[in-house]
Protein backbone atom coordinates (compact mmCIF):
# COMPACT_ATOMS: atom_id res chain seq x y z
CA UNK A 1 0.00 0.00 0.00
CA UNK A 2 1.25 3.50 -0.74
CA UNK A 3 0.51 6.70 1.12
CA UNK A 4 -2.35 7.54 -1.27
CA UNK A 5 -4.18 4.24 -0.93
CA UNK A 6 -6.84 4.25 1.80
CA UNK A 7 -6.78 1.45 4.32
CA UNK A 8 -9.37 -1.23 3.75
CA UNK A 9 -10.34 -4.17 5.90
CA UNK A 10 -9.37 -6.47 3.02
CA UNK A 11 -5.82 -5.14 2.90
CA UNK A 12 -5.50 -5.27 6.69
CA UNK A 13 -6.71 -8.88 6.90
CA UNK A 14 -4.49 -9.98 4.02
CA UNK A 15 -1.43 -8.37 5.60
CA UNK A 16 -1.98 -9.11 9.29
CA UNK A 17 -4.16 -12.23 9.48
CA UNK A 18 -1.26 -14.56 10.29
CA UNK A 19 0.17 -12.18 12.88
CA UNK A 20 -3.11 -11.77 14.75
CA UNK A 21 -4.00 -15.46 14.43
CA UNK A 22 -0.67 -16.48 15.97
CA UNK A 23 -0.97 -13.86 18.71
CA UNK A 24 -4.43 -15.27 19.44
CA UNK A 25 -3.04 -18.82 19.62
CA UNK A 26 -0.35 -17.83 22.09
CA UNK A 27 -2.63 -15.74 24.27
CA UNK A 28 -5.41 -18.31 24.43
CA UNK A 29 -3.17 -21.42 24.16
CA UNK A 30 -6.16 -22.98 22.43
CA UNK A 31 -6.37 -23.36 18.61
CA UNK A 32 -10.19 -23.32 18.54
CA UNK A 33 -10.48 -20.20 20.69
CA UNK A 34 -7.71 -18.58 18.67
CA UNK A 35 -9.86 -18.62 15.54
CA UNK A 36 -12.73 -16.94 17.39
CA UNK A 37 -10.41 -14.38 19.00
CA UNK A 38 -8.75 -13.45 15.71
CA UNK A 39 -12.17 -13.18 14.07
CA UNK A 40 -13.48 -10.85 16.78
CA UNK A 41 -10.31 -8.75 16.47
CA UNK A 42 -10.88 -8.08 12.77
CA UNK A 43 -14.60 -7.47 13.22
CA UNK A 44 -13.77 -4.81 15.81
CA UNK A 45 -11.08 -3.40 13.50
CA UNK A 46 -13.59 -3.21 10.64
CA UNK A 47 -15.99 -1.24 12.85
CA UNK A 48 -13.30 1.30 13.79
CA UNK A 49 -11.10 1.39 10.68
CA UNK A 50 -11.93 5.06 10.05
CA UNK A 51 -10.11 5.94 13.29
CA UNK A 52 -6.74 4.76 11.92
CA UNK A 53 -4.81 7.70 10.49
CA UNK A 54 -1.29 6.25 10.41
CA UNK A 55 -0.66 3.08 8.43
CA UNK A 56 2.50 2.41 10.44
CA UNK A 57 0.37 2.07 13.58
CA UNK A 58 -1.97 -0.62 12.22
CA UNK A 59 -0.01 -3.55 13.64
CA UNK A 60 0.12 -2.20 17.19
CA UNK A 61 -3.52 -1.08 16.90
CA UNK A 62 -4.61 -4.61 15.95
CA UNK A 63 -2.49 -6.08 18.73
CA UNK A 64 -4.19 -3.87 21.31
CA UNK A 65 -7.63 -4.84 19.99
CA UNK A 66 -6.69 -8.53 20.14
CA UNK A 67 -5.50 -8.30 23.75
CA UNK A 68 -8.61 -6.38 24.80
CA UNK A 69 -10.85 -8.92 23.06
CA UNK A 70 -8.98 -11.70 24.84
CA UNK A 71 -9.67 -10.07 28.19
CA UNK A 72 -13.34 -9.70 27.28
CA UNK A 73 -13.46 -13.36 26.30
CA UNK A 74 -12.11 -14.33 29.71
CA UNK A 75 -14.55 -12.06 31.52
CA UNK A 76 -17.42 -13.72 29.67
CA UNK A 77 -16.06 -17.02 30.90
CA UNK A 78 -15.92 -15.52 34.42
CA UNK A 79 -12.18 -16.14 34.63
CA UNK A 80 -10.94 -12.55 34.47
CA UNK A 81 -10.07 -12.36 38.16
CA UNK A 82 -7.42 -15.04 37.96
CA UNK A 83 -4.90 -12.67 36.40
CA UNK A 84 -4.70 -10.24 39.29
CA UNK A 85 -4.06 -12.49 42.28
CA UNK A 86 -0.38 -11.59 42.46
CA UNK A 87 0.85 -8.81 44.74
CA UNK A 88 2.29 -5.82 42.88
CA UNK A 89 5.00 -5.34 45.52
CA UNK A 90 6.03 -9.00 45.30
CA UNK A 91 6.06 -8.87 41.50
CA UNK A 92 8.30 -5.81 41.45
CA UNK A 93 10.61 -7.52 43.95
CA UNK A 94 10.80 -10.68 41.79
CA UNK A 95 11.53 -8.52 38.76
CA UNK A 96 14.97 -7.80 40.23
CA UNK A 97 15.92 -11.44 39.57
CA UNK A 98 15.14 -11.33 35.84
CA UNK A 99 18.17 -12.01 33.65
CA UNK A 100 18.95 -13.09 30.08
CA UNK A 101 16.10 -11.43 28.17
CA UNK A 102 16.76 -13.34 24.94
CA UNK A 103 17.07 -17.08 24.28
CA UNK A 104 20.40 -18.19 22.79
CA UNK A 105 20.85 -20.70 19.94
CA UNK A 106 21.24 -24.30 21.04
CA UNK A 107 22.11 -27.61 19.44
CA UNK A 108 18.48 -28.47 18.81
CA UNK A 109 17.50 -32.11 19.10
CA UNK A 110 16.43 -33.24 15.65
CA UNK A 111 12.96 -34.73 15.60
CA UNK A 112 10.54 -36.15 13.07
CA UNK A 113 7.82 -33.73 11.97
CA UNK A 114 5.10 -35.54 13.92
CA UNK A 115 7.18 -35.48 17.11
CA UNK A 116 8.13 -31.82 16.60
CA UNK A 117 4.48 -30.88 16.12
CA UNK A 118 3.57 -32.69 19.31
CA UNK A 119 6.39 -30.97 21.21
CA UNK A 120 5.30 -27.56 19.95
CA UNK A 121 1.69 -28.28 20.91
CA UNK A 122 2.75 -29.38 24.38
CA UNK A 123 4.85 -26.25 24.93
CA UNK A 124 1.96 -24.03 23.88
CA UNK A 125 -0.56 -25.95 26.01
CA UNK A 126 1.62 -25.65 29.12
CA UNK A 127 1.31 -21.86 29.06
CA UNK A 128 -2.30 -22.44 30.14
CA UNK A 129 -0.88 -23.46 33.51
CA UNK A 130 0.44 -19.93 34.07
CA UNK A 131 -1.71 -17.21 35.63
CA UNK A 132 -3.38 -14.95 33.07
CA UNK A 133 -0.94 -12.06 33.49
CA UNK A 134 2.08 -14.38 33.44
CA UNK A 135 0.84 -15.93 30.21
CA UNK A 136 0.20 -12.59 28.52
CA UNK A 137 3.60 -11.20 29.52
CA UNK A 138 5.43 -14.38 28.51
CA UNK A 139 3.59 -14.53 25.17
CA UNK A 140 4.19 -10.90 24.28
CA UNK A 141 7.85 -10.76 25.31
CA UNK A 142 9.33 -14.24 24.88
CA UNK A 143 7.24 -15.44 21.95
CA UNK A 144 6.51 -12.18 20.11
CA UNK A 145 9.59 -10.15 20.99
CA UNK A 146 7.74 -7.10 22.33
CA UNK A 147 9.77 -4.98 24.74
CA UNK A 148 9.19 -4.90 28.49
CA UNK A 149 8.24 -1.21 28.40
CA UNK A 150 5.73 -1.64 25.57
CA UNK A 151 4.23 -4.68 27.29
CA UNK A 152 3.86 -2.62 30.46
CA UNK A 153 1.95 0.03 28.50
CA UNK A 154 -0.29 -2.55 26.82
CA UNK A 155 -1.19 -4.25 30.12
CA UNK A 156 -1.23 -1.05 32.21
CA UNK A 157 1.42 -2.35 34.59
CA UNK A 158 4.76 -0.99 35.76
CA UNK A 159 7.86 -2.26 33.94
CA UNK A 160 9.07 -3.72 37.25
CA UNK A 161 5.83 -5.69 37.64
CA UNK A 162 6.15 -6.95 34.05
CA UNK A 163 9.69 -8.12 34.83
CA UNK A 164 8.35 -9.94 37.90
CA UNK A 165 5.62 -11.65 35.88
CA UNK A 166 8.12 -12.65 33.21
CA UNK A 167 10.51 -14.01 35.83
CA UNK A 168 7.73 -16.09 37.42
CA UNK A 169 6.46 -17.35 34.06
CA UNK A 170 9.92 -18.47 32.98
CA UNK A 171 10.66 -20.11 36.31
CA UNK A 172 7.31 -21.89 36.42
CA UNK A 173 7.65 -23.31 32.92
CA UNK A 174 11.31 -24.16 33.41
CA UNK A 175 10.54 -25.98 36.67
CA UNK A 176 8.03 -28.18 34.85
CA UNK A 177 10.05 -28.97 31.74
CA UNK A 178 13.28 -29.53 33.69
CA UNK A 179 12.15 -32.93 34.95
CA UNK A 180 9.42 -33.84 32.46
CA UNK A 181 10.53 -33.08 28.92
CA UNK A 182 13.06 -35.25 27.08
CA UNK A 183 13.98 -32.25 24.92
CA UNK A 184 15.42 -30.64 28.06
CA UNK A 185 17.10 -33.83 29.27
CA UNK A 186 17.09 -37.12 27.39
CA UNK A 187 16.65 -38.98 30.69
CA UNK A 188 13.35 -37.28 31.51
CA UNK A 189 10.27 -39.52 31.48
CA UNK A 190 8.10 -37.67 28.93
CA UNK A 191 8.93 -38.91 25.45
CA UNK A 192 6.88 -37.36 22.65
CA UNK A 193 6.70 -40.62 20.72
CA UNK A 194 4.76 -42.19 23.59
CA UNK A 195 2.10 -39.49 23.29
CA UNK A 196 1.46 -39.64 19.57
CA UNK A 197 -1.35 -42.19 19.71
CA UNK A 198 -2.84 -40.50 22.76
CA UNK A 199 -2.72 -37.09 21.09
CA UNK A 200 -4.66 -38.29 18.05
CA UNK A 201 -7.71 -37.76 20.22
CA UNK A 202 -7.46 -34.03 20.98
CA UNK A 203 -10.58 -34.12 23.15
CA UNK A 204 -8.83 -36.58 25.44
CA UNK A 205 -5.82 -34.26 25.64
CA UNK A 206 -8.01 -31.25 26.45
CA UNK A 207 -9.73 -33.22 29.21
CA UNK A 208 -6.34 -34.22 30.59
CA UNK A 209 -5.38 -30.55 30.82
CA UNK A 210 -8.64 -29.65 32.56
CA UNK A 211 -8.03 -32.34 35.15
CA UNK A 212 -4.66 -30.71 35.92
CA UNK A 213 -5.97 -27.17 36.30
CA UNK A 214 -3.68 -26.03 39.13
CA UNK A 215 -1.19 -23.38 38.10
CA UNK A 216 2.53 -24.04 38.07
CA UNK A 217 4.39 -22.84 41.17
CA UNK A 218 8.17 -23.14 41.10
CA UNK A 219 8.44 -21.91 44.71
CA UNK A 220 6.20 -24.66 46.04
CA UNK A 221 8.40 -27.15 44.21
CA UNK A 222 11.57 -25.54 45.58
CA UNK A 223 12.96 -25.21 42.07
CA UNK A 224 16.29 -23.46 41.51
CA UNK A 225 17.01 -21.89 38.13
CA UNK A 226 19.17 -23.95 35.79
CA UNK A 227 20.67 -21.73 33.03
CA UNK A 228 21.00 -24.57 30.51
CA UNK A 229 17.40 -25.72 30.91
CA UNK A 230 16.17 -22.14 30.78
CA UNK A 231 18.15 -21.49 27.61
CA UNK A 232 16.73 -24.56 25.88
CA UNK A 233 13.18 -23.81 26.96
CA UNK A 234 13.30 -20.20 25.74
CA UNK A 235 14.79 -21.34 22.45
CA UNK A 236 11.86 -23.65 21.75
CA UNK A 237 9.28 -21.07 22.80
CA UNK A 238 10.92 -18.30 20.80
CA UNK A 239 10.98 -20.53 17.70
CA UNK A 240 7.49 -22.02 17.81
CA UNK A 241 6.48 -22.09 14.14
CA UNK A 242 3.80 -19.71 12.93
CA UNK A 243 0.51 -21.23 11.85
CA UNK A 244 -1.53 -20.06 8.88
CA UNK A 245 -5.23 -19.53 9.48
CA UNK A 246 -7.28 -22.13 7.61
CA UNK A 247 -9.06 -20.98 4.45
CA UNK A 248 -12.39 -21.69 6.18
CA UNK A 249 -11.51 -18.95 8.68
CA UNK A 250 -11.13 -16.39 5.88
CA UNK A 251 -14.42 -17.50 4.36
CA UNK A 252 -16.17 -17.09 7.70
CA UNK A 253 -14.73 -13.58 8.13
CA UNK A 254 -15.91 -12.66 4.62
CA UNK A 255 -19.39 -13.98 5.34
CA UNK A 256 -19.59 -11.86 8.50
CA UNK A 257 -18.29 -8.66 6.92
CA UNK A 258 -19.88 -8.72 3.48
CA UNK A 259 -23.17 -9.42 1.74
CA UNK A 260 -22.68 -11.32 -0.45
CA UNK A 261 -19.46 -12.84 0.95
CA UNK A 262 -16.27 -11.84 -0.83
CA UNK A 263 -13.36 -14.28 -0.98
CA UNK A 264 -10.38 -13.50 1.24
CA UNK A 265 -7.34 -15.63 0.51
CA UNK A 266 -4.05 -15.60 2.39
CA UNK A 267 -1.16 -14.94 0.05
Amino acid sequence: MDNHTPLTIESIITRYASYIYNLSRKLSANPDKAEDLAQETFIKAWAHISEVKNEDAVKSWLRTICINEFRMMLRKEKRGAMGYAESMDELEHDGEFLVDPRPLPIDEIQAAEEVANLRDGCFLAMTRKLTLNQRMVFSLIDMFGISINETAQILDLTPKAVKGLLYRARMNLESFFSDHCSFMDIHNPCQCTAWIEFMKDRNTFQEKLRQKKAYLDYQEKGYVHDPETGRKMLYYYHNLPEQRPPQEWFEKIAALLYEPASPLILI
